[in-house]
């Protein structure tokens, strides 16, 4: 019997399909999965803070109450309990909000989904970081959206604002539609690094300025172990002008554990019944059982005491990575890492020679990965940084992967510092 040939799927793909790409970390993780690979590559929370017997207890208690009601489908916009439960949690976070002010979501990826669905036509622009979370960046290319890179402030506190205004006219001189600001104003991901209140404030006013929405991102904010918080913008604007152009994202992801997959959305009524629109196309609701499930627990009154004992930890582990760092690491003023205050990851930056998706391949005979720096670019990426993640490692696998690390970076500068013939050759030769 003859063989039929298959249909070519890419020639049925849409637009919108072509663009996408998939995840450089997902892929690049593939390679991870050896068991005797220490790996700094995922963004991983720490097992030993899920708050298991709870999460089983709260389980428990709403099988008991509710029965099968919770096997249900539920409404699009969210349980009512858990929204009671996250408007009193917010409320002590210094924000007030209320049912419909609230959009229940499958974590915040779907978040990040669905505001580039629907505020973008294709080619329109997002002003972001660089460099900025690889998923907002895919969430965006899968709609056909560009990214508008601003690069930050060499302090480390925000944007370039100098930059911004810069880049931000050009591309308006040169007709370019920019839609929405995105940001991670809390330890940014990859960077580490958490926005002051002065360049929080100078940004509202920019996109007050400029008339656009601020979508701010916020998967970490309550993680943080050093220093003291600084207000959300989405706080700043509500107790200020309150113009309602801030859209907040939040997760339980690295607050509690990201198998429960939700998050939620706080925006103006009108955003959130649109963005309601645009979650009915995707999944219809969130899991209800998993709902009535966190504000069980949240009843309960142990997730303020679940983070606290994230954050004590998450400081014990990233005080110890870097002391590691300081250890066994190179002594050049071109080899530098954050010390963020809180969140899962730092940032090292390598001397401009050392292309870290080249080096990886090397890392991995050495047992050890990272995330390459030019994943979190749109175009033009930096090839000389990595993000390591120091939240899921044990004290042991921090020294001996670092260690390992260490010894591929320094392989890599004896390399070029012995020239193409085996030479020594100085620098700019």
């Amino acid at each position: 019997m003859e063989e039929c040939a298959m249909l070519e799927i890419s020639n049925y793909l849409s637009a919108n399909a072509a663009n996408m790409k998939k995840s450089v970390i997902r892929e690049l993780l593939k390679l991870t999965n050896q068991p005797d690979i220490i790996s700094f590559a995922g963004g991983l929370p720490a097992p030993e803070t899920f708050p298991v017997e709870d999460l089983r207890e709260a389980t428990d208690r709403v099988f008991r109450k509710y029965g099968d009601k919770i096997l249900q489908y539920g409404t699009t916009e969210g349980d009512n309990d858990l929204k009671a439960q996250l408007i009193a949690y917010e409320k002590e976070n210094g924000i007030d909000i209320k049912a419909d002010n609230l959009l229940i979501t499958s974590a915040s990826q779907q978040a990040l989904d669905m505001l580039p669905k629907l505020f973008l036509d294709p080619g329109d622009y997002v002003i972001a970081g660089r460099p900025t979370y690889v998923g907002a960046l895919q969430a965006i290319q899968s709609y056909q959206g560009r990214v508008l890179g601003i690069p930050f402030s060499t302090a480390g506190d925000g944007f370039d604002m100098a930059e911004l205004e810069r880049l931000y006219h050009r591309a308006k001189d040169e007709g370019k539609q920019i839609k929405y600001i995105y940001v991670i104003p809390d330890f940014q991901n990859p960077s580490g690094i958490c926005w002051s209140l002065e360049k929080r404030r100078e940004l509202l006013q920019f996109s007050y300025r400029e008339n656009l929405f601020l979508v701010e991102d916020s998967p970490y904010r309550e993680i943080r172990f050093l220093g003291n918080p600084v207000p959300s913008i989405y706080e700043i604007d509500q107790k200020g002008e309150n113009r309602g152009n801030v859209i907040n994202l939040k997760t339980f992801s690295k607050i509690l554990a990201p198998g429960t997959r939700i998050g939620w959305i706080i925006a103006r009524p009108d955003v959130i019944q649109k963005l309601v629109i645009a979650k009915q196309a995707m999944d219809l609701c969130t899991s209800v059982l998993t709902q009535k499930m966190i504000a069980e627990y949240m009843s309960m009154g142990r997730l303020r005491e679940t983070i606290g004992r994230t954050c004590s930890i998450y400081r014990e582990k990233r005080n110890f990575m870097i002391e590691q760092l300081e250890l066994y690491m190179p002594k050049r003023f071109d080899l530098t890492w954050t010390k963020p205050e809180g969140g899962l990851f730092l940032w090292i930056s390598l001397p401009h020679f050392i292309d870290t998706e080249k080096m990886f391949y090397r890392a991995i005979e050495k047992k050890v990965a990272y995330v390459v720096g030019s994943a979190f670019y749109f175009d033009n990426p930096e090839t000389n940084a990595m993000r390591i993640n120091f939240s899921y490692s044990s004290r042991e696998q921090i020294e001996e992967g670092i260690r390992r690390l260490a010894d591929v970076i320094k392989d890599e500068i004896d390399q070029h510092d012995a020239g193409p013939r085996g030479q020594t050759m100085p620098e700019g030769m």
